[in-house]
Order: C-alpha cells, then structure tokens, then sequence
C-alpha cells in the first residue's frame, strides 16, 4: 500500500518558485535513512516531503494561504476537487477568480490552486494589501489545474503529518536526537544568479538567513541530521563553515523563455557525511 501511494504523490499538487523536485534523488534517500521524524518548515510545494513521505513528519511554512491549502486537502480533498472542476483555463475566468475572496476553507484551497497552476511560472507574490497580483500565465497547451489523483494521494500523505503555519524557529524547538531536518529557505543573497533576489529579500532577509544558520548549529549540536539547500555564493559558504557543502548543477527556472534558462550552482549542506552516489 505505501509502494503505491509513494508512486502516485511523487510529484506536487502545486508549483512552486524555487521548487526542490529537481532535487528528490538526491535527498530523498538522505530523509528514508533517518530513523527520528521528519521536520520541514520551508514546506512550499512540498516536492521532498511528497517524495520521501516519512513516516511521521512536522511540516511548517510561514505562508498561511499555502498551509490553509494543505490544511483544507488534508481534511476534505474530495470538495476541493469538486470545486476546481467548475474552473476553465481562460482569461476571464482567471481574473474573476483571482478577484474573487471565497468564505469556504474548500473555496479558498481551490481557488489557490487554480492560480498556482495557471498562473506565470507558478509564482506567489501578493501586493502591499495582501492579494494575490501574478497575471495569467503563457502556455503552448492548456495548464492541468485539475490534478484530482495527486490531491487524493496527498491528501493520504499528509494523514502522517502535523502541518502548521509559523516561523521556523517555531517550528524545530521541539526537534531531538535522530529526528532529520530539511531547511529550504527563500535565497536572499546578492547573486548573480539568484532571479528571487527582490521578491525574497522582502520575505527572507541576511538576518534570517544568519538566524537560520545559527539554529541549524545548534539542531547539529543536538545531534539532528541536517540537511539544507541554498544559494551558491561565498557568503553562504562562510555562515555554514564547519558543515558538509556539496555543489549541485540545475536549469534555472526563473526566466519566462526555455531559451534564457541557464546553467546554475546551489549548494546541499548536511551535517553528516554524504554517501558516495549524491
């Protein structure tokens, strides 16, 4: 039952700008070693946690749309589903949801869904009131928003999971000994090849970033497995000195045309030696 419920929920209900499924091979392994809980409190599309699906595992993220979405699928995924079938992928109809403010939990999920699917690159970025302004997005073939098999096997998937919105230092005080810890935080640093720079050094500034790694020092010191993704640049190096960092290869995904997405570095950084084949 949980070979089959692993295959259907490898890949994410959701995109996601800054989305770890490239990644899956290489820290999924990492995670089904561990013998203590999963914590994840950068959550986002949830391309690891889908991937690995641990047996009991503490999820987090400070978006209260994105957790409200996974909270609201977990409980009732069938509605949700129910609701989407009632979208089209056409202009009028994305921008009369995108204005729309549902009173429903299963509204609101299906409505961000439909959006995170449609709209350009699957970016979430709201305006100074706090709505949602990404336009529609461009594409050669209509966008699937309807992705009734992937909800109902995360749905499934999340049953093992506490799913909570909050900051993550909330969220790893109660990490012990032998629990693994995935830290994917929003990169923030001046790269050259970072495209999030503005949006996410709104979200997640240097001083989180140095907040981050002085909690990961400490997770480390408890004897927690940790494991982190971030930006390649020297000044990232220089705050997880003393860990394990490993230079992965990936296609950006930031630029609108396949033709401008470049080559591009980040780091994996493990507090524990990584084997052979990653």
């Amino acid at each position: 039952m949980r070979q089959e419920l692993a295959r259907e929920a490898t890949i994410p209900f959701l995109k996601w700008a800054g989305g770890k499924q490239w990644l899956t091979h290489h820290i999924k392994p990492l995670i089904q070693q561990g013998r203590g809980r999963y914590i994840e409190p950068f959550l986002g599309g949830g391309a690891i946690f889908f991937s690995a699906l641990p047996q009991k595992a503490f999820l987090s993220d400070c978006n209260q749309e994105l957790i409200d979405t996974y909270l609201t699928i977990k409980r009732e995924a069938g509605a949700v589903i129910g609701r989407l079938r009632k979208f089209r992928f056409k202009e009028e109809c994305y921008y009369r949801v995108r204005d729309s403010v549902p009173r429903s939990s299963v509204g609101r999920a299906a409505r961000f869904i439909f959006l995170n699917r449609t709209c350009w690159n699957g970016l979430y970025r709201v305006n100074r009131d706090g709505r949602f302004n990404v336009p529609i997005g461009s594409f050669e073939t209509a966008p699937d928003f309807f992705v009734a098999e992937r909800l109902l096997a995360a749905q499934k998937a999340l049953r093992a999971a506490k799913v909570m919105c909050q900051d993550f230092e909330e969220t790893i005080k109660a990490a012990r000994t032998g629990d693994t810890i995935y830290l994917d935080p929003p990169y923030t640093v001046t790269h050259k090849n970072n495209g999030f720079l503005r949006y996410n050094e709104r979200v997640f500034s240097w001083y989180d970033q140095q907040r981050l790694a002085k909690a990961a020092r400490v997770l480390k010191d408890r004897g927690c497995r940790v494991i982190i993704t971030n930006a390649d640049h020297p000044n990232i190096t220089e705050l997880y000195r003393g860990f394990r960092i490993t230079r992965l290869r990936r296609k950006s995904l930031v630029a609108g045309k396949v033709e401008k997405r470049r080559s591009i570095t980040e780091l994996l950084i493990t507090s524990f030696p990584l084997p052979d084949n990653v």
